[in-house]
């Protein structure tokens, strides 16, 4: 457990006391482990009796929130100690196992994202939404600037958008006004210094781009995006596997040799 690591993100006299650190750092193994959320994790610490035993815990003296598990998860992620942890763990059951690594192949996964995968319409109105929500935040007279239709398209929530449209209305024609409306935000604040460094702007500009084109000073949507495209806002990583869906592309390298059991 790389406790003594963890230790030195804290000063050793100021502040409040950490939690104790060996148990800390074997509760955010085990979380990974078993895949539990913070919330999962934390109440596993404070009542789990097999977790408390495996991380030598008193159980009836363990109090621990979820803020504090976002806490050292936070230090973790932004050191090197996992991949300290991984190489340490990774070479320890080659040992135990006595694999020969010698020979080994790569594989290709796909890891799926856990979030909503929007149909392309709804994406680019969602990217819209995020900007306007923003930017009437920072800057309502910007945001009253625009016309009221447009912004009354966009108030509802992210389920009810689009919530009045009936099967007869073409949707072809709601995805082109859509289109013209993000063309008409990227084009009106390109220049704006207050708005166009946001992520949200910059998400719009991208999706835009990805989903739209200028054909002779005339906005359409393009026939076919691709695959690296973003296929929701709130997860830009992900891209779009044409067999899998949204997710991200993995290499994952495996021992081979005829010699392993495992």
């Amino acid at each position: 457990m790389p406790a003594k690591e963890l230790g030195e993100y804290f000063d050793p006299e100021i502040g409040r006391p950490t939690k104790e650190l060996f148990s800390i750092a074997g509760l955010l193994l085990i979380k990974e482990f078993k895949n539990l959320t913070n919330s999962e994790a934390s109440d596993a610490y404070m009542f789990d009796v097999a977790i408390q035993y495996a991380l030598n815990l008193q159980p009836e003296q363990q109090s621990l929130c979820e803020r504090t598990v976002e806490r050292y998860l936070k230090i973790f992620r932004e050191s090197e100690m996992p991949n300290q942890i991984m190489q340490q763990v990774t070479c320890k059951l080659v040992e135990l196992l006595e694999l020969d690594v010698s020979k080994q192949r790569l594989d290709s996964t796909h890891v799926k994202s856990d979030m909503a995968i929007f149909g392309r319409t709804r994406l680019m109105a969602i990217a819209i939404k995020n900007f306007l929500t923003q930017l009437k935040r920072h800057d309502v007279t910007a945001f009253e600037q625009l016309p009221q239709e447009l912004r009354d398209r966009y108030e509802p929530s992210k389920g009810l958008l689009f919530g009045g449209w009936k099967k007869e209305e073409d949707w072809n024609k709601t995805r082109q006004q859509v289109a013209e409306e993000m063309h008409l935000l990227v084009h009106q604040f390109a220049k704006n210094t207050s708005h166009n460094g946001r992520s949200t702007y910059q998400i719009l500009c991208q999706v835009f781009n990805e989903q739209c084109e200028i054909k002779s000073t005339k906005v359409t949507v393009r026939e076919s995006t691709g695959g690296k495209i973003i296929t929701n806002p709130s997860d830009v990583d992900a891209t779009l596997d044409g067999h899998k869906g949204s997710g991200y592309q993995a290499q994952l390298s495996e021992t081979c040799s005829e010699e392993n059991e495992t």
